[in-house]
C-alpha cells in the first residue's frame, strides 16, 4: 500500500478510538476510493458504520481480497446473525390496513390484519379490529329500514305531544324549582313510554340505529317549542324543554341499546 493510504488508515483507526466517527468514515472512505484493494481499508470503514448491510458490504470486500481474514470472516458472521434477526422482527410488524402509514405488530385475533393501537377494540377473547366488531354486532340486529320509519312514525308525534304537555302545563306552575323536581321524575318516565312503545311497534327486533332515530324524533318533537321560547325572549322558559331533550335523550339511549 503506498505511504498516503498507510496514514489515511492509521488516521482514520486513531479518529475511531477517540471517539470522533464522522473523521474516522471520513479518512477510511478516502483510503478505499484511493486504494480500493487495501483489506485494511474496508475493514475499518466496516467498523465505523452503522449501517448492518453496509457493514455487511465491506467485510465481503476484505474477504474479496484475503479470503482467509479471520477478523473479517468473524465480523461477517456476526453481521449476517443481527441481519437475519432483524428480517424476522420485520415479518412480524406490518402497517394497520386502517392507517397505511402506522407500523405495527398487532393484529385482530379474529380476521388476522394488522391494526394499530388505536384502532385495536378489547373483548374479553383478544384484540379486534372494527370491521369484525361490527360484523358480530350485526349478528344481534335482526331489524331492517322498515323499522326505522316504524319508529319515526310512533315517536314523532308522542314526542310532540309530550313535549306540548311539559310546555304549556309543567311550564305553568308558578314555583320553579318544584317545575325542576317534577320535571326530573316525570320525564324518564314520559320518554321511557315512547321507547317501549317504539320497541312493541317494530316487534322488539334490534336494529343499530333505532335509538338514533327515537332520539331525533324528541329533538324535532320538542324544537318548536324551544324555538317559539327563543323568539319571545322567554329563556327561562327554555329550560323545560331542554330537561325533556337531555334526560329524554339519556332514556332512550339506554332503553333502545
Amino acid at each position: 500500500m503506498s505511504e498516503t493510504t498507510k496514514d489515511l488508515v492509521q488516521q482514520g483507526l486513531a479518529a475511531a478510538r477517540v471517539g470522533d466517527i464522522e473523521d474516522a468514515r471520513r479518512l477510511l472512505s478516502l483510503a478505499t476510493e484511493q486504494t480500493p484493494d487495501n483489506p485494511q481499508a474496508w475493514l475499518g470503514l466496516a467498523g465505523v458504520v452503522d449501517d448492518l448491510d453496509e457493514k455487511q458490504t465491506y467485510f465481503k470486500k476484505v474477504l474479496e481480497l484475503d479470503p482467509n481474514h479471520d477478523e473479517a470472516q468473524a465480523s461477517l458472521a456476526l453481521v449476517e446473525q443481527k441481519l437475519a434477526e432483524k428480517r424476522a422482527a420485520n415479518a412480524s410488524l406490518g402497517v394497520c390496513y386502517r392507517h397505511p402509514d402506522v407500523e405495527t405488530g398487532l393484529r385482530c385475533n379474529r380476521c388476522n390484519r394488522f391494526i394499530c393501537p388505536k384502532c385495536a377494540k378489547r373483548t374479553p377473547v383478544g384484540f379486534r379490529c372494527p370491521e369484525c366488531i361490527r360484523e358480530q354486532e350485526d349478528k344481534y340486529y335482526t331489524g331492517g329500514n322498515t323499522d326505522y320509519v316504524i319508529a319515526a312514525v310512533i315517536a314523532f308525534p308522542l314526542s310532540l305531544i309530550a313535549a306540548a304537555l311539559f310546555t304549556f302545563i309543567l311550564g305553568q306552575m308558578g314555583f320553579f324549582f318544584l317545575q325542576i323536581i317534577i320535571a326530573f321524575v316525570a320525564v324518564p318516565a314520559v320518554t321511557g313510554f315512547i321507547a317501549e312503545a317504539v320497541r312493541w311497534g317494530v316487534g322488539r327486533r334490534r336494529s343499530r340505529y333505532l335509538r338514533h332515530v327515537v332520539v331525533g324524533c324528541l329533538i324535532l318533537g320538542t324544537a318548536p317549542f324551544l324555538l317559539l321560547f327563543l323568539l319571545t325572549g322567554n329563556f327561562f322558559g327554555m329550560i323545560i324543554p331542554g330537561m325533556l331533550i337531555f334526560l329524554g335523550s339519556a332514556t332512550i339511549s339506554a332503553r333502545l341499546r
